[in-house]
C-alpha cells in the first residue's frame, strides 16, 4: 500500500471513530477529546488487521497514535522494522 492510500485509510477510520467528516492530519485526537479509551483499542485493532502489524507493549505510547501524522509515522517505523 502506498503512503497516500495508507494515510487516506487511517484518516477515514479516525474520522469514523471521532464522528467527524474530516480531520486535520496534525490534530491531536487525545487533547481534543475526539476519542476515548475504547476507541484507542479499536484503532489499534484496526491498524493490526489492515496493515498486518503487531502493536507491542513498547509501542503503546500515545505519541504513536495521537494524530493521522503520528499514526502514519508509526506505521512507517513498523514497516521498516518488518522489511
Amino acid at each position: 500500500m502506498d503512503v497516500s492510500a495508507r494515510k487516506n485509510l487511517v484518516s477515514e477510520y479516525l474520522c469514523k471513530l471521532a464522528g467527524q467528516q474530516d480531520l486535520d492530519e496534525s490534530i491531536n485526537i487525545f487533547e481534543t477529546g475526539l476519542v476515548n479509551s475504547l476507541a484507542v483499542i479499536q484503532l489499534i485493532s484496526f491498524l493490526e488487521k489492515n496493515f498486518k502489524i503487531k502493536v507491542e507493549i513498547d509501542d503503546l505510547d500515545t505519541a504513536n497514535f495521537s494524530s493521522i501524522q503520528a499514526i502514519c509515522s508509526f506505521l512507517d517505523k513498523k514497516a521498516a522494522v518488518n522489511a
